[in-house]
């Protein structure tokens, strides 16, 4: 939640929107610098699936699906996490922003999608992450589950860079 706010609130970004950086590429320098610890901290979890499946029987294209789940729900979250970040000063805000948001598409969609029925269940479950999220951790890689993810991301980022512009 610091990614943007911390900036802000110490005076340190209009040192950065007076570098010859464009605010595209602050906001997804900011984005890639978030994704790579995610990325780098996944990475640290391959001792326990390499000695799990020396163990016996193991299904490796899911457990490598589930991977890839894990990344693409990252960069989802920290799409709406740098967009709850450029939004407000306040770190704690954006966290809270971030969370409320985080716990619609995870939890409440899917709630809604459950307790309604016809086309209005149809988007609910649609927008739901974790109806994606199970789909591609199961092993099946679907282009509907990558643009979804994905989508959420750049909407994210591309707000982002509409805020920070619009500060300007």
């Amino acid at each position: 939640m610091r990614l943007l706010a911390e900036e802000k609130k110490s005076g340190t970004i209009e040192l950065l929107l007076t570098k010859n950086v464009t605010n595209r590429e602050m906001v997804l320098g900011k984005f890639l610098s978030a994704f790579l610890m995610v990325s780098i901290a996944l990475l640290f979890t391959l001792p326990y699936y390499i000695t799990v499946s020396q163990l016996g029987n193991f299904d490796h294209g899911a457990t490598l699906c589930g991977y890839l789940g894990l990344l693409l729900v990252s960069g989802a979250y920290i799409g709406v996490g740098l967009f709850a970040s450029s939004i407000t000063n306040n770190q704690i805000v954006a966290f809270l922003l971030a969370l409320l948001l985080g716990v619609m598409f995870q939890f409440l969609f899917g709630i809604m999608a459950s307790s309604s029925s016809g086309w209005i269940a149809d988007v609910f479950n649609t927008l739901s992450l974790s109806n994606h999220f199970d789909s591609i951790s199961r092993g099946v890689i679907d282009t509907k589950d990558i643009v979804y993810f994905l989508s959420i991301a750049f909407l994210g980022i591309f707000m982002s860079e509409y805020i920070v512009g619009k500060r300007k």
